[in-house]
């Protein structure tokens, strides 16, 4: 009974969940998610009696490590990479030119948020969102405030299949380095929830627009002008699987380039792709690597190191793994509903990744191959999950006030394509282990 009025003894799974609670009720305050997870890591080594000196010696390790470092070079170059197409009008021109090749207004009103979900802008939910209420006019009769919700949902659900298995996306590009996972390994595993989730979007929403009275399939425009345009993101694509198969090819000692490189190199090439595209003088390029979007998301890259390299240094991985078997609590709910419940109370795909996978991965880290990997693909997805049902999330929130509707009114419109989504992640993790 002392132990209860002694948190100094309560176990080490207790304290990782209060420490993990305290970071997700302050991130809700708007306090800088960064901050949180590295003060929440500082306050587990002291509380796992590592001392102040050694608690901010393994910080400083956990920051400047390898990892850390390619870390934070794949982030800024893929966030300088969305700046520059944005700014410089290539995405209005991917965009127009696809607009041309397709004349099925339903097509259209998928394609387009489908198309700039490709480039992880904040909010971009509300730049797709014109041309689907162009697709679709409002009708002569029936409630408009059921037309609303559904359109609001059908920009909402297309937009976001990048968010699964898109290296440009900064969730992603943090889950596969706290996963410790080859990049292209896991854009295969994730690819699968990508397709379903498309597909009950197609079945479910698209269905449910109205079809128009006669369909125009002439091809007005050029598919060399719609890959053109797309240049700066087939050259990451190629550039990423080549590297990637050279690296299956050599010795058993591995390539001579450090891990991650593929990455890099491909958020590069189409960094150099899109400046020379568009014209884009080097110091400007260079200038954007400053901006406070940059910096800001570098600083959650500290915090999210900072937070990880104390789980481990604290010796709190090893006492939880020991708690689990003890107490005969499941790995498999902790690996799910943390990720879900990050996801629903932050609203965002880099927020739940940071919040949870520290913690997460450490659960899972003696398993090997395709069961690790089927469990890094729950967790991920389960985020997900709940970032799409987050009243927070910034994309649904845009769209519905576009559309003039209320979140209640498009809910019901989530559920099966959620309900199909869910019921394919069970199976696919299941086949996979």
């Amino acid at each position: 009974m002392s132990e209860f009025f002694n948190p100094l003894l309560w176990p080490a799974l207790v304290k990782v969940l209060v420490v993990f609670a305290l970071v997700v009720s302050a991130s809700r305050f708007k306090i800088n998610l960064g901050v949180c997870l590295a003060s929440g890591g500082l306050l587990l080594g002291l509380w796992m009696g590592l001392g102040p000196v050694a608690t901010v010696t393994n910080a400083a390790k956990a920051v400047t490590s390898p990892v850390s470092l390619r870390l934070a070079l794949a982030v800024a170059f893929m966030l300088v990479l969305s700046h520059l197409m944005k700014e410089s009008g290539q995405l209005e021109r991917i965009v127009a030119s696809f607009g041309k090749l397709v004349s099925s207004p339903r097509a259209t009103a998928a394609v387009m948020p489908a198309i700039i979900g490709l480039l992880p802008m904040p909010g971009g939910a509300l730049f797709s969102a014109p041309m689907v209420e162009a697709t679709c006019p409002a009708p002569e009769d029936g409630p408009a405030r059921v037309r609303a919700a559904l359109l609001t949902t059908v920009n909402y659900w297309f937009r976001h299949h990048g968010e699964y298995w898109w290296p440009m996306y900064p969730g992603f590009i943090l889950a596969v380095s706290l996963l410790g996972v080859n990049t292209l390994a896991f854009m295969l595993v994730m690819m699968p929830m990508a397709m379903v989730h498309l597909a009950s979007g197609v079945w479910f929403l698209l269905r449910r627009l109205p079809k128009p009275a006669k369909e125009d399939h002439r091809v007005v425009g050029s598919v060399t002008e719609f890959l053109v345009e797309c240049a700066p993101i087939l050259v990451m694509i190629t550039v990423v699987v080549l590297i990637t198969a050279l690296e299956g090819l050599w010795s058993s000692d591995g390539p001579p380039w450090p891990e991650g490189a593929p990455l890099i190199c491909g958020l590069t090439g189409a960094l150099i792709a899109a400046a020379v595209a568009n014209r884009t003088p080097l110091l400007k390029v260079l200038a954007m690597f400053g901006r406070r979007e940059v910096l800001g998301l570098l600083g959650l890259v500290v915090g999210i190191m900072v937070f990880q390299g104390l789980m481990k240094s604290s010796g709190a991985v090893a006492s939880i793994q020991v708690e689990l078997k003890h107490y005969g609590i499941p790995a498999l709910a902790m690996v799910a509903l943390l990720p879900f419940i990050s996801g629903l109370v932050t609203g965002i795909a880099v927020g739940y990744v940071a919040a949870s996978l520290p913690v997460v991965v450490p659960l899972i880290s003696h398993m090997t191959g395709m069961e690790y990997l089927a469990h890094g693909m729950l967790a991920f997805t389960a985020g997900f999950f709940g970032m799409m049902l987050s009243p927070l999330h910034l994309c649904f929130l845009l769209s519905r006030d576009y559309f003039k509707c209320t979140l209640t009114a498009c809910y019901p419109y989530l559920y099966g394509p959620m309900a199909v989504t869910a019921a394919a992640t069970a199976g696919w993790y299941l086949l996979l282990r």
